[in-house]
């Protein structure tokens, strides 16, 4: 509600406000709110009403819209689930209703498992699913936010048996598009009571290509690289196709100006200094020369100032900075590419 309607119906009383309700109401709905009040509140009411005498009506449009305001926000809309099965046993055959509350049913059960296990240490869902079979891992790990999925891997053996299980993972989360019904059964039933189900529908469209990246992203760089060196002996074509995908903080050398301009103004200045403490010279200097002279020479200080930073704050500083360049990228704001030059 604007400032100014709030002000005007500040001027009237709670009780009032719930008078003019009540009488703007159809009356079988009156009558129904009037019979839940307790009998203090309809003697407050019952004499309000008496004495209000003429309400403009603009008043009673900003008294309405207070009201239904207020409600929005305290009692959001919200269909009974036997309300629900209901209507929808007079809408649906019954085959296809028994589908649709299973398909829902896996999906909410889904969200509350993975948010479940988004909360546990990576340790312990590593343990848990370390001697899964490495397609089973990868699906598992594509349910969960990429950094999460980047500590549980380095967990995870790099050799059980004759498999490179970190490797194995990485390759068959690239190689992932969809996760069938089936699929979805086997995952659950590998992991017990802690997965109920994954997903939703008869399959769940994905990029593992993207996922694998982000994850590989989000690797201390020594495992990263051994991961890829791995991947490319077997398979030299997926290794490239991961590593497109992948920004890397050495890539903001390929941003043109523009990227470099709208990054600065997406970032926070503190994380931007740690992330270019101990950076390349030429990667510093294409932000310096996108600043001001006198931004480029304060900046210079406060890098000055910072003196020695630990090595993993560097790394968190940025991966923060390389997360707001693709969310930039996401948004159409930048390419990743840099752009062709103009003439």
């Amino acid at each position: 509600m604007a400032e100014k309607d709030k002000q005007k119906t500040e001027r009237i009383t709670g009780t009032q406000k719930a008078a003019i309700l009540i009488l703007s109401l159809p009356e079988d709905i009156a009558v129904n709110v009037i019979r839940n009040l307790k009998e203090h509140e309809l003697t407050r009411l019952a004499k309000t009403i008496l004495s209000l005498g003429t309400v403009k009506k603009d008043m009673v449009k900003l008294v309405l819209k207070e009201a239904y305001d207020e409600l929005s926000e305290i009692a959001p809309l919200r269909t009974a689930p036997e309300e629900l099965r209901k209507l929808l046993e007079k809408a649906l055959p019954p085959d296809k209703l028994q589908q649709l509350l299973e398909e829902t049913m896996l999906s909410e059960s889904g969200k509350v498992v993975f948010e479940e296990l988004q909360k546990m240490d990576p340790k312990f869902i590593a343990k848990l699913i370390e001697k899964e079979h490495p397609q089973i891992i990868a699906i598992i790990l594509s349910q969960l936010p990429p950094m999460k999925a980047a500590d549980v891997i380095q967990y995870l053996p790099k050799r059980l048996g004759v498999t490179n299980v970190q490797e194995e993972v990485v390759k068959r989360l690239a190689l992932l598009e969809k996760i069938s019904m089936k699929t979805l059964k086997i995952v659950t039933e590998a992991l017990e009571d802690e997965l109920a189900s994954i997903g939703a529908g008869k399959e769940q469209t994905l990029s593992g290509i993207d996922i694998a990246a982000e994850i590989v992203n989000n690797l201390p760089k020594e495992i990263a690289q051994e991961l890829l060196d791995q991947i490319r002996k077997e398979n030299p074509s997926l290794a490239d196709s991961i590593e497109e995908r992948m920004f890397k903080f050495e890539d903001i050398i390929k941003l043109d100006n523009r990227a470099i301009i709208e990054i600065l103004k997406a970032v926070d200045k503190n994380d931007l200094l740690l992330a270019l403490k101990g950076a390349p010279e030429e990667i510093l200097n294409k932000f310096l020369s996108n600043m001001s002279k006198r931004a480029a020479q304060m900046f210079l200080e406060d890098l000055e100032a910072l003196g020695p930073v630990k090595k993993s704050d560097v790394e968190r500083a940025r991966k923060k900075v390389i997360a707001i360049i693709k969310k930039l990228a996401e948004e159409g704001k930048i390419e990743l590419g840099g752009s062709e030059e103009l003439v």
